[in-house]
């Protein structure tokens, strides 16, 4: 249960500016006692509040790629680490936090890799070799995630609202199962199962037909169970 704060595009890079995104960023201590990290690269911030649970001698975040080009905060657990890391075998890996493929995965497949990850997880990446950066949330959002805007016109992303709510003028929930890029300023779904349809059903509710269904599914379930 990490806690992360990121801002993008801030006319103000002073160091009452840094200062200031370390207090917001203490304001989400509670998700994550163990370590505070903070990034610094030109108008944007990256900061984590670590909660060490995997790794927790050397996976201390924000965490980069080889040559620190990339930068990421996380919150979350990626499952399948292990089996990620032996597609990156032509990457050096720092720690051995679950988290630090994003960043390789990001360096060999680009935007698209989210799907790739088996987790739960909100994450901020930060690309410096172009100044771009995506943010993305798991499928059905176990972990939570906002997005806000400053009066100066930058993006902020935090673990809880109350980070946002006194920098911002406006903020929202970040969608599960969705992704950000700066580099189209749009947020779409990542995750696109075949069962999913955007239509709204149009038959009239019915709670008998509802516990019917719901009866019926779980007695199906118990029968493949056994």
């Amino acid at each position: 249960m990490c806690g992360i704060l990121a801002v993008f595009g801030c006319s103000d890079s002073s160091q009452a500016k840094r200062s200031r995104i370390i207090e917001l960023s203490r304001r989400l201590k509670h998700r994550g006692p163990d370590w505070s990290g903070l990034h610094c690269y030109q108008d944007c911030y990256l900061a984590h509040q670590r909660l060490a649970i995997v790794d927790p001698t050397s996976g201390d975040q924000p965490l980069y790629n080889e040559n620190k080009s990339i930068v990421v905060t996380v919150n979350g657990e990626i499952y399948n680490h292990e089996e990620l890391r032996l597609k990156l075998k032509s990457h050096t890996f720092l720690t051995g936090s679950d988290c630090e493929v994003i960043s390789h995965l990001y360096e060999e497949y680009g935007q698209d890799f989210v799907h790739m990850l088996d987790g739960m997880f909100s994450f901020v990446l930060l690309d410096t070799r172009d100044n771009t950066f995506i943010a993305a949330r798991d499928a059905i959002g176990i972990t939570p995630l906002y997005m806000g805007w400053g009066l100066d016109g930058s993006t902020w992303f935090a673990s809880e609202m109350k980070a946002l709510s006194d920098d911002c003028e406006r903020f929202k929930s970040f969608l599960p199962g969705h992704i950000y890029s700066s580099k189209t300023g749009e947020l779409r779904r990542w995750y696109n199962p075949s069962w999913y349809l955007e239509s709204i059903p149009s038959t009239p509710y019915n709670p008998l037909v509802l516990r019917e269904t719901f009866e019926k599914a779980c007695f199906e379930l118990m029968n493949f169970i056994h």
